[in-house]
C-alpha cells in the first residue's frame, strides 16, 4: 500500500506497545512518588522524635506557678557565675518604663534597658545579659495604660535551657513539641516542664499581663477579685502530626521536580535512537514528510503520556476531594489543573524531541536531559520558593527557559489555591500558563529550525525543500588534475539489456566551498547486475551514491531512471532504496514487525495478495540468523541488523538497491549470507555498491566503476578492465632459498631482452611480460620447465594481471612526486639522551603538548563567556532570593482581634474551656516575606465542657484539644498545657488572661490581651532551614555551584580526545610513564582551573554577588584551588570509564560534579533539612565541601556587615572594639574547625584529592596487570596443535613450543601460543605462533572482523593475553614491556592523531618522548617530510587533512625513532594509489635495511609487495602460514579462465544464435582441459570458467588457448589464480569440516 498516515501511525503504536514495560515502570514510579508526596509517610513526627514510654500508658500532671524564673536561673547559674539578667523594652514611654520596672522587680531581674525603637532593640540587645525584649504596640504616648495589651516578646532565637541533637529542636521557630527528651536534649533536670516555662517565656508573659492588669484596675474599678493562677503541664498522648512545620514542603518539592523526569528521558532515548539510525530519513524517502512523522510521533507519545497525566490528575484530585479543605475546592481550580497537565505534556514531548534532534544519540541526549533537569532543580528551587513571598515576575524567564520548573511552580500554585487562597494572585495563573505556552512555542520553532537545518545525515536540505542550487558559470568548468579519461575506458551494455539508471555529466561541489567532488561523471546501471564503485577514501563514492539515490542535487548533470528524470517522489520512490552507515530500522520493533511494515509500504494495494508470500519469503531468509522472529532489532548484532535492512530494501518491487561498504560491519558468515541474497535477487534488479576494498569488488562485481579524486576513470566488466588496461601476464617464480636472482633473469632475457624483476620478496620473483608476448610464451615456458632445477626454481606460475594491478595503474596520479629516502642509519639512528635528560625531556614534551593542544583551543574563551553570562543571570535572579531586610519571625498566638474575646464562652457556665482548634496562618513581614506559622483563635476554637478537666483526663487515652482553662469556683483559674503541642503554653495563658479580663469587665468589649512570640533573628551562620538563613547560605554557592561543574568538566575533553584518537597509547609506547602523564595533566589543568577561578571571582565582584571583601575573595580563590586538586582526579576517573565520546564524557562529568556539588547542597537544605548526619556524609564530596566553605565565608561576611551597621548605633563603637561593644559580633579567622570555619572543607578536599589520585594509579596498574591474567585455570587448557590444524601451522607451533628458552629468545620477535581470546567454557583454546628475525616482513591476512586488529594490539601491548608468551629481542613481553616498546614503532588502523595538532607538532612531540635530542628533531622532521612528501601541509591541523595525509602522518610517527620492529595495522587501507606506493616504498626499504615488520591487511596486493610470508587469520584462528604464492599453490587448485567471445551477426537474433554456438564450442574446449571444469559466471558474451587442474603445465595451457583462439571466436582471454579471500574461505571451510567430524566422533 502507499505511504499512508494510518500505516505509520500503527508503526508508532507498535513501538510504544513494545515498550510497555517502560510505560508501566513510569506509571508505577509516578504513583509511588505521588503517594510519598501526598501521604508523606517518612516525614518526621513527634512519635518518631520524642519518647512516649512515660505517658503512653498513663498521664502526668505537674504544676508550676508563674512568679519566678527558678528553672532558667538554675541552668544559667550551672553554666557560669551568677548573673542576674536584664530586661529590654521599647518604646521609652512612662507607661512602658513603669510596667517594665515592676516586671523586673517581680521576677527578680537585674535592671531594665530602654530602647528607642524595635530596630534598635533588635540590633543592640545583648542576649548574654538580657532575658528578653518587650515591644509594646499601639498608642502608648499617654500615662494611662492602654485598653488593649499588645506585646511582642523577643527572646533569643535559640533556647537557653537545652541543647538538642538537631538544630531545629532548639529554636523557637522550628520546635514542634514542648516536652523534653532527655537523650536528645542533653537535659537531666525538670524534664516534665514545658519549654515555655523552662525558658521563662510564660512567666514573663504572665507578669507583663498582671502588671498591666493592675494598672488597668486602678483606672477602671471592678468588683471581681483578682484570681490566683496556676499552670499545669499535662503529659498525655495527643494526636500525632508532622513535627517541623518548615519540613512539610521539603520532600514534595524534591519529588515534584522529578515526577516527569523518567518519561522525559525515555522520550529522548526513543526519538534520538530513530534520528541516529536514520529512521526518519528513510521514512521520508518512502513518502512520509518530516512534518507528518513528527506529528504522528507526537500524537502517539501524547497518548502514552496522557495516560500518566490521567493517573496524576486522578490521584491529586482525589486527595483534594477527600482532604481537609474540600469545602474550599473549586471546579475552576480542577479545570486549571487538568489544562496545565495537558499543556505540560505537550511541552515535555516537544522539548524532548528538540533534545533528541540536537544530539541524535540516545545516551548523550539522555545525559543532557538529566543534566538539564538537575541543574534546574539545584539552581531554581529556592527561587521558586521565594516567589510566593514577593511575587516578582523574573520567574517567567525561569519557567520559559527551564520547563521542568513549571511542574513545581504549578503544584505550589494549586496547593496554595487549595489551602491558602489568600496568597494567590490572578497574575500567578497568567505567569504559569503563559510560560507553558511560550516555552512550547519556542521549542516548537526551534524543532522546525533544527529539522530545516539538519534533515538527516546524508539528506541534503535542498532536496527536502526541492530547491536546486542556482547555476553558476564556475559550475560549467570541469577541471581534471589527472589526464582526462578516454571514452574507450568505458564499456557499455550489450544490445537487449535493460537500462535502469543513467547518470549524465554529474558534477557536485563541497557544501562549504567551491571545491568539486564529482567531476563530469556519466555511467549506466543495467538490470541483473551488481555495479561496484571502487575508489579510495575521499574519492567521492558516497557523494555519487547520494546523487544516485536522490538525496543530493548535482550542480550539473542529470539522473535518468528507466528513461525518465529521476525524482524520489511519486511512483519512483518505491523502485529505488538505499542503505549507508545508518540501517534505518527502529530498534524497538521486532524483526517480523519490521518486515511487515516495509512489505506493506512497498507493495501497492493491487498486490495485496502478494503480501503474505513476500513477508514469509524474507522472514525465511532471516530465520537462520536470528533466534526468533519476535526478537527486537535492538537486540540483534550490527551485522544482522544490516541483513534485515537489506531484506527491507528488497521487499516489493525495488529495482535498484544502493549501499555503501555493505560488508564493513559484517562477520564472515554474515557476509556470505549477504552475497547469497544479492546473487539470488539480482536477476530483475540492480545493486550498486561502493567500496575501497578491491577484494570485495572483484568478488561480486558484474561491472566496476573506478573512481579517483571525483573522476570516473573507467567502467566495465572486470574482464574488460583487464583486457583494456593490462593485457600483460605475470611470471611468478618461487625459487629455493639463497638462490641468486641474476641467473633466472638472464635466462628469461633470452626470450624477452627488456624484462626486469618487478618485485622480489622473500623467495618469490615476479616478472611482468607484455600481452603481445603470449604467442611466444609457450616456447619460453617449455625451456623454463626443462631447466628449472638447474636454475634453483621450485615452482612457477604464469597468470594474467590481477584487478588490483589494474586499479593501481588507473588511479596512480601523474603528480607522483619523487621520494627522497635517506639512509636509515642516518635518518633514524639518533643518539638517545641520558635517562635523566630523557625524564626531563618527557616532562617538557607533556608541557609542549598541553601548550599546543589545550592552550590555543576555544574552550577557555567559551568558559569565560559562559561564566560571565551565568553569573549575570544569577546576579539578576538574586533579586528574587535576596535576604529580607526585616528578619522578624513573628509567631502570633491566641487572640489577635477584639472579636475573639467577645466569642469566648462564659467560664462560669462551664466546667472548663477547651481549645479544640486554631487557625494556622502564614504571617508576613513588611517586605511580604513569609516568616512563621501562627496559630490564632477563631469563634470555633473553644468548647465549653461541663465536667471537670481532671475527670476528662482520667478517662481519656488521647487528648483532642490543645489545652484548657478551668475555674474551681474559689477564685482560682487553672491552665492546662499540653506539653506534646508546642505553643500550647502561651495559647492557654493568653486564653486565661482574656478570661480574666472578661470576668473583670463583663460589660466591656474593648479590652483584650494579645501576645506575639517574636524570637530574635537566628544568626546567618546557623545551618537551619529558615528561609532567611537558607537564602544566606545558598546565595553565593548558587553562582559558583552552577559554573564549577561546567569548568571542571572541560578538562575531560583533552584526555578523552587522546583516548578516542588512540594517541594516549602512542605516547605510552613511545615511553611516557604514568606518573609523568597524570602528574603533568593534573598540574596543567589545576593551574588553568586556578586561572578560571580568579576570573570567576572577579566576575562575581563585578556583579557584586556576595559583596565579598578582598580577604574574602582571596580565601574563596584558595578554596577553589583546593577544590581543583580534589575535583580533577574525579574528572580523570570519569575519563577512565567513559571515553567513547567527548560529549558523553563531558556530560557525565558535569552530572557527577553538579550532583555531588550544588544538587547535593540543595538537597541538604531542602530535603535533608540541614541534617548533621547528612552533612558529614556529604562532605566526602569536594563540590559539597567547596560550597559549604563558600557559604561559611559568605555568612560570616554578611554578619560582619550587619555588625558594622549595628556598630554605628553605639556611641564609641569602632571596628577595633566592635566585638566587645556589639553583641554577637566576635569574629575569628576563617581557618578554624568550628563553624563558620573552612578547615573541615579543606581537609575533606585534600582527602578526596589523595583518594582520587590513588584510585587513578590503582586502576591503571590493575588494568595493566589484568592484561596478562585470566580468571580461568589456564593449566587445563589444550593448546599447541590440534588434529584439524594445517600441517605447516602445526609444525611452526610445535617447533616454537619445543625450542629451548635461550634459542627462542634469539629471534627478534617470537610469539609462542598466544591466544586471541580465552573462551568462557571448554578447554580448547586457539593460539598463534610465529618467529621473525631481521630483514623479515610478515603479513596477517584475513577478511574483515576476523580478529587481525585484536592480534596487532596484542603484539604491541595495547591489549593483553593470558596464555602463551611473546619475546622481543630476548625480553619477556609480560615483564619488560616498557623496554620492548623502545624497539617498536606502531601505526594503528584507526585514528592515532590529535585533531588540533599539526603533523610537525605530532612528530616533534613523539621525538621528544622517544628521547631524540632537541638539536636533531628538526633534522628528523625534514627527513620524514621528504620521505613521505609531506612538505606542503606540515603546518595544517590534522583535522583539516584528508585520510591519505593522515595515514602518512601515522606512518611518520611509527618511524620517529630507531625502531627495529614496525607493527602496522592496515597501513594503506582505503588510501589512493599514489599514497600506497609511497608508503610501500618506504616499508620495503625499511625491510631491506634490517627492520622486522608485522602488518595486518585484507589486501592481497599489499601482501604480495611487502610480505615474506603471511598468516591466514580467521575468527582468532591461525589457519595457515607461508608465502603468498606458496599458500596459493597449496590451497587453490586449478585456475580461472575468463573469455570474451566476439559477437557477430547482422541482426540481434543472428548474433544471439552465433553466440550460443560459440559458447557451446568453448564449453567443449574447457571440458577438454579438465572434465570437471565448471562455468562460474556468465554475463552475456563474457564467461568465467574454473578449471580444477592439480598440476598445471603452463606451456601446454597457453599453447592450447592460443592455438584454438580463432576457432573458438575468442576476442580476448585471461588466465589467473584464485584470490586470497577464496583461499582463506577454502581453508576455513575445510578446517570447520574436520573440526565437526572430530567432535561428532568424540575423538576430541
Amino acid at each position: 500500500m502507499p505511504a499512508t498516515k494510518g500505516l505509520l501511525f500503527k508503526r508508532y503504536i507498535r513501538i510504544e506497545l513494545n515498550m510497555w514495560r517502560h510505560t508501566l515502570f513510569e506509571a508505577i514510579a509516578l504513583i509511588i512518588m505521588l503517594l510519598v508526596i501526598l501521604l508523606n509517610p517518612i516525614a518526621h513526627s513527634k512519635r518518631l522524635l520524642y519518647k512516649r514510654s512515660d505517658n503512653e500508658k498513663g498521664q502526668s500532671i505537674d504544676s508550676h506557678t508563674l512568679g519566678d524564673l527558678r528553672i532558667l536561673q538554675g541552668v544559667i547559674d550551672s553554666r557560669r557565675e551568677k548573673n542576674r539578667l536584664n530586661l529590654g523594652y521599647t518604646p521609652k514611654t512612662p507607661f512602658v518604663s513603669n510596667l517594665a520596672a515592676k516586671v523586673v522587680t517581680t521576677l527578680e531581674l537585674n535592671a531594665t534597658i530602654p530602647f528607642e525603637n524595635e530596630n534598635e532593640l533588635e540590633n543592640q540587645l545583648d542576649e548574654r545579659t538580657t532575658l528578653a525584649g518587650l515591644v509594646f504596640k499601639g498608642d502608648l504616648s499617654g500615662p494611662q495604660p492602654p485598653l488593649v495589651l499588645d506585646v511582642s516578646i523577643r527572646f533569643p532565637s535559640e533556647f537557653r535551657t537545652l541543647k538538642s541533637f538537631l538544630t531545629e529542636d532548639r529554636l523557637w521557630l522550628t520546635r514542634c513539641s514542648g516536652q523534653i527528651d532527655a537523650d536528645r536534649e542533653q537535659v537531666d533536670k525538670n524534664l516534665k516542664q514545658d519549654i515555655y516555662i523552662r525558658e521563662g517565656f510564660l512567666q514573663l508573659q504572665h507578669q507583663v499581663f498582671i502588671e498591666w492588669y493592675h494598672l488597668l484596675r486602678e483606672q477602671f474599678q471592678s468588683d471581681f477579685p483578682e484570681p490566683s493562677v496556676t499552670m499545669y503541664n499535662v503529659r498525655l498522648k495527643s494526636a500525632d502530626e508532622p513535627c517541623a512545620a518548615v519540613s512539610l514542603a521539603r520532600l514534595p518539592t524534591f519529588l515534584y521536580y522529578f515526577i516527569y523526569l523518567l518519561p522525559f528521558l525515555n522520550i529522548i532515548r526513543n526519538v534520538a535512537s530513530q534520528v541516529q539510525d536514520g529512521v526518519m530519513v528513510h521514512q521520508w524517502y518512502y513518502g512520509y514528510s518530516f512534518g507528518t512523522q513528527w506529528a504522528l510521533k507526537f500524537l502517539v507519545l501524547f497518548l502514552r503520556l496522557i495516560i500518566l497525566g490521567a493517573i496524576f490528575i486522578l490521584i491529586i484530585v482525589c486527595f483534594w476531594v477527600l482532604g481537609e479543605h474540600k469545602s474550599e475546592l473549586s471546579g475552576l481550580a480542577i479545570l486549571a489543573f487538568v489544562c496545565f497537565v495537558v499543556l505540560f505534556t505537550v511541552e515535555l514531548i516537544v522539548t524532548a524531541m528538540v533534545v533528541a534532534k540536537i544530539f541524535a544519540d540516545p545516551t548523550n541526549g539522555v545525559l543532557f536531559g538529566l543534566a538539564m533537569w538537575l541543574f534546574a532543580y539545584a539552581a531554581f528551587t529556592t527561587v521558586l520558593e521565594r516567589y510566593w513571598d514577593i511575587h516578582k515576575y523574573h520567574i517567567f524567564f525561569i519557567l520559559v527557559s527551564f520547563f521542568n520548573c513549571q511542574i513545581l511552580f504549578a503544584m505550589e500554585l494549586f496547593r496554595y489555591s487549595y489551602e491558602f487562597p489568600q496568597v494567590i494572585q490572578t497574575n500567578d495563573y497568567v505567569v504559569l500558563f503563559a510560560s507553558v505556552i511560550g516555552s512550547t512555542l519556542i521549542f516548537y520553532f526551534f524543532l522546525l529550525a533544527l529539522q530545516w537545518r539538519k534533515p538527516g545525515r546524508y539528506l541534503s536540505r535542498r532536496i527536502v525543500n526541492n530547491r536546486r542550487r542556482k547555476a553558476k558559470e564556475a559550475d560549467m568548468v570541469i577541471m581534471h588534475l589527472n589526464k582526462v579519461p578516454s571514452i574507450s575506458n568505458f564499456e557499455f551494455g550489450d544490445a537487449g539489456v535493460v537500462e535502469l539508471m543513467r547518470l549524465r555529466h554529474i558534477s557536485t561541489t563541497h557544501r562549504d566551498s567551491e571545491r568539486k567532488i564529482l567531476k563530469n561523471i556519466s555511467l549506466r546501471i543495467y538490470q541483473g547486475e551488481v555495479y561496484v564503485i571502487l575508489g579510495h577514501i575521499g574519492s567521492g563514492k558516497l557523494t555519487l551514491l547520494r546523487v544516485m539515490a536522490g538525496l543530493k542535487f548535482p550542480i550539473r548533470g542529470s539522473t535518468l531512471f528507466m528513461g525518465s528524470p529521476f525524482v524520489n517522489t511519486g511512483e519512483q520512490r518505491h523502485l529505488v532504496d538505499f542503505r549507508f552507515a545508518e540501517h534505518g530500522l527502529n530498534k524497538k520493533l521486532t524483526v517480523e514487525q519490521t518486515i511487515d511494515f516495509h512489505v506493506r509500504l512497498k507493495l501497492s494495494a493491487k498486490d495485496s495478495d502478494r503480501f503474505e508470500i513476500e513477508k514469509r519469503k524474507w522472514l525465511a531468509v532471516l530465520d537462520p540468523l536470528i533466534e526468533s522472529r519476535s526478537a527486537k532489532i535492538g537486540q540483534l548484532h550490527m551485522g544482522t541488523r544490516l541483513l534485515v535492512a537489506v531484506c527491507c530494501c528488497l521487499a516489493g518491487d525495488t529495482k535498484i538497491i544502493i549501499m555503501e561498504e555493505p560488508t564493513k560491519r559484517l562477520s564472515y558468515r554474515e557476509a556470505q549470507v549477504f552475497w547469497s541474497i544479492v546473487n539470488a535477487e539480482k536477476e530483475n534488479r540492480a545493486f550498486v555498491f561502493a567500496t575501497h576494498n578491491i577484494g570485495d569488488a572483484e568478488h561480486v562485481a558484474d561491472r566496476l566503476g573506478i573512481l579517483n579524486m571525483g573522476v570516473l576513470e573507467a567502467s566495465g566488466t572486470p574482464f574488460f578492465l583487464r583486457a583494456k588496461f593490462n593485457s600483460s601476464v605475470e611470471l611468478v617464480i618461487i625459487k629455493k632459498p639463497h638462490v641468486p636472482d641474476d641467473p633466472i633473469t638472464e635466462f628469461i632475457r633470452q626470450f624477452d631482452p627488456m624484462v626486469e624483476p618487478e618485485n622480489e620478496i622473500g623467495d618469490t620473483l615476479t616478472y611482468r611480460l607484455p600481452g603481445t608476448f603470449r604467442t611466444r610464451l609457450q616456447k619460453m615456458l617449455i625451456h623454463l620447465e626443462s631447466g628449472r632445477k638447474a636454475l634453483g626454481i621450485e615452482n612457477f606460475k604464469v597468470v594474467g594481471a590481477e584487478l588490483s594491478d589494474i586499479y593501481m595503474q588507473l588511479v596512480t596520479s601523474f603528480r607522483l612526486q619523487e621520494q627522497i629516502i635517506s639512509d636509515v642509519s642516518q635518518t633514524f639512528k639518533y643518539q638517545v639522551v641520558s635517562k635523566r635528560q630523557l625524564r626531563r625531556q618527557r616532562i617538557r614534551a607533556m608541557f609542549y603538548k598541553k601548550i599546543i593542544n589545550s592552550a590555543p583551543n576555544v574552550w577557555p574563551i567559551i568558559m569565560i563567556i559562559a561564566t560571565f553570562l551565568l553569573i549575570a543571570i544569577i546576579a539578576r535572579l538574586t533579586v528574587l532570593i535576596g535576604s529580607p531586610k526585616n528578619r522578624a519571625n513573628s509567631i502570633l498566638i491566641g487572640t489577635q482581634e477584639l472579636a475573639d474575646v467577645s466569642s469566648l464562652p462564659d467560664i462560669k457556665g462551664c466546667g472548663y474551656i477547651d481549645i479544640r482548634s486554631t487557625q494556622t496562618i502564614t504571617t508576613t513581614s513588611e517586605d511580604d516575606s513569609r516568616v512563621a506559622k501562627s496559630k490564632l483563635f477563631t469563634s470555633d476554637s473553644f468548647v465549653c465542657a461541663k465536667e471537670s478537666y481532671r475527670d476528662y483526663l482520667q478517662k481519656s487515652s488521647e487528648l483532642k484539644g490543645m489545652g484548657a482553662v478551668e475555674s474551681n469556683g474559689d477564685g482560682e483559674l487553672n491552665g492546662y498545657i499540653i506539653a506534646d503541642i508546642f505553643h500550647s503554653a502561651p495559647m492557654v495563658l493568653n486564653l486565661m488572661h482574656n478570661i480574666i479580663l472578661k470576668l473583670t469587665y463583663p460589660d466591656r468589649t474593648d479590652t483584650a490581651a494579645m501576645v506575639t512570640n517574636d524570637p530574635m533573628p537566628t544568626r546567618l551562620s546557623k545551618k537551619i532551614n529558615l528561609l532567611d538563613n537558607k537564602i544566606a547560605h545558598i546565595h553565593a554557592p548558587l553562582a559558583i555551584g552552577c559554573i564549577i561543574p561546567i569548568i571542571v568538566s572541560v578538562f575531560v575533553i583533552s584526555i578523552v580526545e587522546e583516548k578516542i584518537q588512540n594517541f594516549r597509547f602512542l605516547e605510552h609506547i613511545a615511553g611516557l610513564g604514568l606518573s609523568a602523564y597524570w602528574g603533568i595533566n593534573l598540574f596543567w589543568d589545576w593551574f588553568n582551573f586556578v586561572v578560571y577561578s580568579v576570573i570567576i571571582v572577579l566576575i562575581m565582584a563585578v556583579f557584586r554577588i556576595g559583596e565579598f571583601g578582598m580577604v574574602d575573595n582571596l580565601v574563596i580563590i584558595l578554596l577553589l584551588a583546593f577544590f581543583g586538586m580534589a575535583a580533577l582526579p574525579i574528572t580523570y576517573l570519569v575519563t577512565m570509564f567513559v571515553n567513547s565520546s567527548i560529549i558523553r564524557a563531558f556530560l557525565v562529568s558535569m552530572i557527577l560534579q553538579g550532583t555531588s556539588g550544588l544538587v547535593l547542597y540543595i538537597i541538604y537544605w531542602e530535603v535533608a533539612n540541614s541534617n548533621m548526619l547528612f552533612f558529614y556524609s556529604a562532605c566526602i564530596s569536594p563540590g559539597f565541601s567547596l560550597l559549604d566553605g563558600i557559604s561559611n565565608i559568605y555568612t560570616q561576611s554578611a554578619e560582619h556587615r550587619l555588625c558594622r551597621d549595628k556598630c554605628q548605633n553605639y556611641a564609641g563603637c569602632t571596628r577595633e572594639n566592635m566585638q566587645e561593644v556589639v553583641p554577637n559580633c566576635k569574629f575569628d579567622t576563617y581557618f578554624k574547625w568550628a563553624a563558620p570555619g573552612i578547615l573541615p572543607a579543606m581537609l575533606c578536599m585534600i582527602l578526596c584529592a589523595i583518594i582520587g589520585l590513588l584510585l587513578i594509579f590503582w586502576i591503571e596498574l590493575q588494568r595493566r596487570e589484568r592484561k596478562f591474567h585470566s580468571s580461568r585455570d589456564l593449566h587445563k587448557m589444550r593448546t599447541a596443535t590440534y588434529p584439524f590444524d594445517d600441517g605447516d601451522v602445526a609444525d611452526v607451533k610445535q617447533k616454537i613450543a619445543d625450542a629451548e628458552n635461550t634459542k627462542a629468545k634469539q629471534s627478534v620477535f617470537l610469539v609462542d601460543q598466544v591466544e586471541a581470546k580465552i573462551p568462557h567454557s571448554g578447554n580448547r583454546i586457539h593460539t598463534i605462533s610465529f618467529a621473525l628475525n631481521k630483514y623479515m616482513s610478515m603479513g596477517i591476512f584475513g577478511p574483515r572482523h576476523s580478529g587481525k586488529s585484536h592480534l596487532i594490539q596484542q603484539l604491541v601491548g595495547e591489549k593483553g593475553f593470558a596464555f602463551g608468551e611473546i619475546y622481543v629481542r630476548g625480553l619477556d613481553f609480560k615483564y619488560d614491556l616498557e623496554s620492548i616498546h623502545t624497539y617498536m614503532g606502531y601505526c594503528p588502523q584507526h585514528r592515532g592523531l590529535l585533531p588540533n595538532l599539526t603533523p610537525r607538532e605530532h612528530i616533534r612531540l613523539l621525538c621528544m618522548i622517544r628521547g631524540v635530542p632537541q638539536a636533531k628533531i628538526g633534522e628528523k622532521i625534514h627527513d620524514l617530510c621528504l620521505m613521505l612528501n609531506m612538505t606542503g601541509w606540515m603546518h595544517r591541523r590534522c583535522s583539516l587533512l584528508t585520510a591519505e595525509k593522515r595515514a602518512k602522518v601515522k606512518i611518520a610517527l611509527a618511524l620517529v625513532a630507531y625502531n627495529k620492529i614496525l607493527v602496522l595495522d592496515e597501513p594503506t587501507a582505503g588510501m589512493p594509489a599514489t599514497t600506497r606506493r609511497e608508503i610501500w616504498n618506504i616499508l620495503r626499504y625499511m625491510r631491506y635495511c634490517g627492520k622486522t615488520m608485522i602488518f595486518a591487511t585484507n589486501d592481497e596486493l599489499e601482501c604480495k609487495i611487502l610480505a615474506d610470508f603471511i598468516i591466514l587469520f580467521m575468527h582468532g584462528e591461525m589457519l595457515a602460514i607461508g608465502s603468498l604464492q606458496y599458500l596459493r599453490y597449496k590451497y587453490s587448485h586449478g585456475f580461472y579462465l575468463e573469455v570474451r567471445i566476439i559477437r557477430d551477426g547482422t541482426t540481434i537474433a543472428e548474433s544471439e544464435e552465433n553466440l550460443s554456438k560459440d559458447v557451446e564450442n568453448l564449453a567443449k574446449f574447457v571440458n577438454f582441459l579438465h572434465s570437471k571444469s565448471e562455468l562460474v559466471y556468465r554475463m552475456r558474451n563474457w564467461l568465467k570458467y574454473y578449471v580444477p587442474v592439480d598440476n598445471i603445465v603452463y606451456s601446454y595451457l597457453y599453447g592450447a588457448v592460443e592455438k584454438n583462439r580463432v576457432r573458438l571466436n575468442i576476442q580476448d582471454y585471461c588466465i589467473y589464480q584464485a584470490h586470497m579471500r577464496n583461499v582463506v574461505a577454502h581453508v576455513h571451510e575445510t578446517r570447520s569440516e574436520l573440526k565437526n567430524q572430530i567432535i561428532h566422533t568424540n575423538d576430541f
